[in-house]
This record gives C-alpha cells, structure tokens and sequence, in this order.
C-alpha cells in the first residue's frame, strides 16, 4: 500500500530535497564565499598595521602624482585615501596601469611623497598581492566580469538555500530549548545535525543580508539600467569624450572646486582626466551617507577651466540610489559600525560549519542506509542502529 502524505508534508519533502541538493552542490563555494569574506573585513586594518606609519604633513596631490609617476612607466590615473581613517596619517594610492594589462596601486606618504608600497589590484597568486587576490576570489572566483555573475547567481541560489534550511529547522512551539540543547544529542549524527540546525537558525537573517547585498554588487550594473523603468534614479553623469587640454588645472584645484560646490564633503579620491572623459571627477564622503567608509559623492570639474559640470550629493539622492550604493556598505558590516563588522565576520564563518557538517550528516546517514541493505538477519539489528544514531527522526 503507498503511503500517503498531507500537502504540507509533501511541501516539506520537496523542500528538503533541494536544501540538500543546493548545499551538495554550491556548499563548497559558498563555503569559500563565506570564509574569505570573513577574512575581508578587516583587511585594510591589518594592511595598514604591516605600514610603517608616516610622518605628519600633507604635500599637495599634484607633487604627490609627479613622485608617484616617476617609479611608473605609465601615467596616473587616480589617486585618493588608501586607509579612509581621519585619525591615522594619511597614506595616498595612485593607481597607473599595470603592464600585463591590469591595474597597481603605488602607495605614497604624504608627508614626504615616498613610495612606501605598491599593490597589484588583479595578482595570479597570493605573494602578488594576498589581500587583493582574497579580493577578487570573494567576489569574482579569479574569473573576471564572469566570475562576478557566478557570484551573483549563487547569492541567490543562497538565499533560497538560507530560506528553505530555516523553514525546515524552524523548531515547533515550546521546542526552541531543544534546537540548542546541545547536551542531548548523543550521537555523532544528532550532534552534526544539531549543530547544522542550530548555527543555520542564527545565521539565517543574516546569510539572508549577505545574499541579497551579495548579489545586489554583483549585478549592480545590470540593476542601474533596470531600476530607472521602476523608481526615481539618478543616473550617472556621463562626460563627452573629447580632447584634453594642454595645461589641465590640477588635481589640486579641481578638488578644491568640489568642496566648493559640497562645502560639507570629505576628499576621497580623484580620477585623473583623459581623452575618453575629459574631466576631474572627485569622490567625496558627505554626512548622512549610507557608505560611510569611502563615500559615494561624486563632482566632475571641467579638465580646463574648472567649472563644475555635475555635482551628485549621495546624501540627498533618491531612496533607490541609496539602496543600490548600500551594498557594499551593508555586506561588509560597516553599516553598523564594529558590532556589525564582527556579526559579518561571525555570519561568513557559519558558511564553512555548515557545509562541513551538513555533508558529514549526509555521508553518515548515507552508510548507515546501505548497512540496512545487508543480508535479513542483519537489517533489524542496523535499523535498530540507525534509529538510535538519529534519534527516531529523518534530519534529511
């Protein structure tokens, strides 16, 4: 006789089936997303712990361009606060092209205009630059603009995975004690499945965030071509190729005809002109911004003259702006502050504890299902073995 199951249970079978399948498949990437994402939060931290700290004093950013060029065989393309951190001195990379066809960042003292550093933003192997390379295996898996919608693909297959796991582990009423008893799981089995259980329950909400912000970055160029059919979006301000001037103002001067036009700005960084765009465009960080770190903001001064072409105030832009330039903002934490750089790192830590245990529970349950298809005389004496070592219920 076939047995029979209520639609909610059939709901259930099927859910589990693809929260097992999800995690079998994308676990181990996730797992790598989660540890190396971890390792991300702090990084400019520590890289700013490995620098000898300089001296006080700020030279102006063109002698600070001129010194930086003359260890290049390329010109400058921007420069601007490598440790946005008001209290620290102030360490400036400009960032030239590399010769295999990449970008290097050339960190300069500002007090002296010394190269302390130099930075590989795309290095093949970690001596290259480990920061950078952790970098771009998080966010790109080392594939490039591909990689990146890899990435963003399995955030989304992500959520679904950290929505349907949090649906099945949701414990019944009066059973919340006994998801974290940890005390009561007997077995190796009920232990791995406890503890998958458990760490997917706390993590959930926040593997959620992580996901969608996640994906949001990845499919970020896709989603400003989108969301203006939607909502109110300020889109970016485009400069008209042309010709560059013989004598262009300055890096100097252009941010200082930014901080005219946002007097409330902080100077992040500036990209030089070109004769793609002829144009200073300058990055500022305004209060009240959702990206606190290093700002959204952006002025664009006229490579010739100085006059301000555009001037986009984070601040007062559109809720779907805001949202959008959020995501980098709230997937690393800094939306709030230390606590929420520590939850982040706690949050990509639970990936890798929940891959490992949820395939060990997998490979246990699976050699305890082929004991049972042993010869009759030995199938009671496993089932009663299998009951045992999950305690009279199916985790999968």
């Amino acid at each position: 006789m076939t047995k029979t199951y209520s639609p909610r249970t059939r709901v259930k079978r099927a859910l589990v089936l693809a929260h097992l399948w999800l995690g079998l498949t994308l676990g181990l990437v996730w797992a790598i997303q989660g540890l190396t994402g971890a390792l991300l939060v702090f990084h400019r931290e520590a890289d700013k712990a490995a620098l000898a700290a300089p001296l006080p004093g700020t030279l102006p950013l063109d002698t600070l361009l001129a010194a930086a060029a003359r260890t290049q065989a390329s010109p400058p393309e921007s420069i601007g606060l490598y440790f946005a951190d008001p209290g620290h001195p102030k360490v400036m990379g400009v960032s030239f092209a590399a010769p295999d066809g990449g970008k290097k960042t050339v960190l300069v003292s500002t007090s002296t205009g010394m190269v302390v550093a130099d930075r590989l933003r795309a290095p093949t192997a970690p001596r290259g630059n480990l920061a950078r390379w952790i970098y771009n295996l998080h966010h790109l898996l080392l594939l490039g603009e591909n990689g990146g919608l890899l990435v963003g693909a399995s955030g989304l297959f992500l959520l679904s995975g950290a929505l349907s796991g949090l649906w099945i582990g949701w414990p019944r009423r009066r059973y919340w004690r006994a998801a974290f008893a940890a005390g009561n799981w007997r077995t190796r089995l009920q232990q791995l499945f406890g503890w998958h259980r458990a760490s997917g329950l706390l993590a959930a909400l926040a593997l959620v965030i992580l996901a969608l912000s996640g994906a949001a970055m990845s499919f970020g160029k896709q989603l400003r071509e989108f969301v203006p059919q939607i909502a109110a979006y300020r889109t970016a301000y485009k400069v008209t190729p042309g010709h560059l001037p013989e004598q262009p103002i300055g890096a100097e001067r252009a941010v200082m005809a930014a901080s005219e036009a946002l007097p409330e700005g902080q100077f992040v960084a500036v990209s030089l002109p070109s004769n793609k765009s002829p144009a200073y465009q300058v990055r500022l960080r305004t209060p009240g911004e959702w990206r606190t770190w290093s700002g959204t903001s952006v002025v664009t001064v006229a490579a010739a003259d100085g006059r301000v072409l555009d001037a986009y105030d984070a601040s007062r832009a559109p809720l779907a702006n805001k949202v959008l330039e959020s995501a980098f903002a709230v997937h690393s934490g800094e939306v709030a502050g230390l606590i929420g750089r520590m939850l982040t790192i706690l949050a990509g830590l639970s990936l890798p504890a929940l891959y490992l245990t949820g395939v060990w529970a997998w490979l246990r349950k699976r050699r305890l299902r082929k004991r049972l298809q042993r010869p009759p005389g030995q199938r009671q004496t496993f089932r009663i073995q299998e009951l045992f070592e999950t305690g009279g219920v199916n985790p999968w």
